[in-house]
């Protein structure tokens, strides 16, 4: 068996046809659903890039394998040292590589975040150009398409390849973005009084008057063509929605061209080839935009389709979507229990083979996700509702609980803490008995969300230096939310070396407290003459 897996970044499965989308997206994308089983609620256990990818490859959860984040030691994979994987533990690619498949990977994911682990799944990794992230889909699908005819004639290889084109900024010819906004409207949600309410109640990184603050501060828009300055309105929220939906439809037609070298190379018919992504994206949900940094349902929820040859294709219409709750941290066992291949016994995952086959499949009650690049958050998500916690907000206007009827409310307008405090108290529940079972028992490590809350979510955007931007911006009321928020804490405790030197700040401390005592002592011996 031939495989590949089309890794998309940043690709919101509501935004393309096979789930549904109102706009041709993705045309190319439906013809291969079209043989395909689709699965309408897979979800990835951890978000955003790194997270992803890592518990995707590593068929374990975030809180397991070490990497809930983006930097620090939020982003350190729990390798096992030695000679060779832990043979209970191997990377995806490791243990296809054991069952007699060449692995190969056309990704710049590796050098983009550093993760150089990922490189452990494959024997062959190639860059498609000197660029250390968003590489255009011709530019990947050359070295693709290269590497396909290559090996055309040989089987059993697993590739991955990755493509960046939703991901911010939407680089795509201008061409592309237009061609979608002519093809249909954009949905209603956000109106204007929602948008304007966004800009005076919502701050932080992506939100609606900020929506390109970065490492450099607040910028214009790098793409103008694409992408507007700042949301203000429902004409730059459908500029917006324009400039994503057209760099789908960009990558689309580049899968496409993919999907015909398979055909010329006449691989086709006996080459699986599965398309999904890392995370999705918010489009106004919960104040954010044009981003993918909350436990919420636009960022974790993923498009899955799977083509398996001389399986799906001859499936029944009626069972070729499949709604069980996954987890990304499936994949993995699946795909060993589809090639004939034992489980490693430390994945955390579950297959769901049967399903490929079309056949139904028990769903699980829950799922806990996880964010730790923007905030720090995990969530509880049922068939029908969404729970949130936030445990750092990091410089975003992050609520503490949240509680959400996704099925009746899709755009999170509803909070429920309120008004379902039973329902609030289940979802609590779930969440701590899923911690505990996984950073609760003996030999379990610490989880690295809990053990780096001290200095948070903030590789991206420093709070002090967001809130100064706030107030610059005239926004004193939320640069004094966003302080509140982070100082919970009024005793910092130091249980190991700081990320920063603290030296000034506590001689400074120190020294108030001394002209205090001083004062005080005055005080008393005037009151005690």
């Amino acid at each position: 068996m031939r495989i590949i897996y089309v890794d998309v970044d940043t690709l919101r499965a509501d935004h393309t046809t096979p789930y549904g989308y109102h706009r041709p997206t993705t045309p190319n994308l439906q013809t291969l659903a079209d043989r395909s089983v689709v699965f309408e609620r897979y979800y990835c256990s951890d978000s955003p890039c790194l997270p992803s990818r890592t518990a995707l490859t590593s068929g374990q959860f975030g809180i397991t394998n070490g990497v809930v984040g983006h930097f620090g030691p939020a982003a350190q994979f729990r390798l096992d040292a030695g000679h060779g994987p832990e043979p209970d533990r191997p990377l995806l690619g490791q243990r296809l590589g054991w069952g007699g498949y060449y692995t190969a990977a056309v990704s710049v994911f590796a050098e983009r975040h550093r993760a150089y682990f990922f490189h452990g799944n494959f024997r062959e990794s190639i860059r498609a150009t000197d660029r250390f992230g968003d590489e255009e889909a011709p530019d990947v699908n050359r070295a693709a398409i290269d590497w396909i005819r290559r090996h055309a004639d040989e089987d059993d290889w697993y590739l991955h390849l990755t493509y960046w084109d939703p991901h911010t900024d939407y680089t795509q010819p201008a061409e592309w973005t237009e061609r979608m906004a002519a093809s249909g409207p954009v949905q209603e949600w956000p109106d204007e009084e929602t948008i304007a309410r966004h800009g005076a109640e919502i701050y932080g990184p992506r939100s609606a008057l900020d929506l390109h603050y970065s490492l450099r501060g607040p910028t214009g828009s790098p793409v103008p063509h694409n992408m507007p300055d700042a949301i203000r309105s429902r004409a730059d929220f459908e500029h917006l929605i324009n400039g994503y939906d057209g760099a789908v439809a960009y990558w689309d037609h580049h899968f496409g061209r993919l999907l015909a070298a398979l055909e010329e190379l006449g691989i086709a018919e006996d080459t699986a080839v599965i398309v999904s992504a890392d995370h999705g994206e918010s489009f106004g949900e919960q104040g954010s935009y044009a981003e993918h940094g909350l436990a919420n349902e636009p960022t974790h929820r993923l498009p899955l389709v799977v083509y398996w040859p001389g399986v799906t294709d001859r499936l029944p219409d009626a069972a070729r979507r499949n709604d069980a709750l996954l987890y990304n941290i499936d994949l993995a066992p699946t795909l060993c229990d589809l090639l004939g291949m034992d489980i490693p016994a430390g994945w955390q995952g579950e297959s769901f083979a049967a399903a490929v086959h079309g056949e139904t499949i028990e769903s699980r009650d829950h799922l806990v996700l996880g964010h730790g690049a923007h905030t720090y958050q995990r969530a509880v998500r049922t068939r029908d509702h969404l729970y949130i916690r936030t445990y750092h907000p990091g410089a975003f206007r992050a609520e503490w609980e949240q509680l959400f009827h996704v099925t009746e409310d899709p755009y999170l307008t509803q909070d429920l803490m309120a008004q379902e405090p039973d329902l609030a108290a289940r979802m609590r529940a779930h969440l701590a008995e899923w911690w505990h079972a996984h950073a609760g028992r003996p030999g379990a490590l610490p989880d690295p969300m809990q053990a780096t809350l001290q200095t948070g979510p903030t590789y991206y955007t420093d709070p002090a230096r967001y809130a100064r931007h706030l107030r610059d911006t005239g926004r004193e009321h939320l640069a004094e939310d966003l302080e509140a928020r982070l100082t919970t804490l009024n005793v910092p405790v130091s249980w190991h070396a700081p990320d920063r030197p603290r030296t000034a700040e506590l001689l400074q401390r120190w020294a108030q407290l001394l002209q205090t005592r001083d004062q005080t002592h005055v005080q008393n011996a005037d009151h005690a003459g």
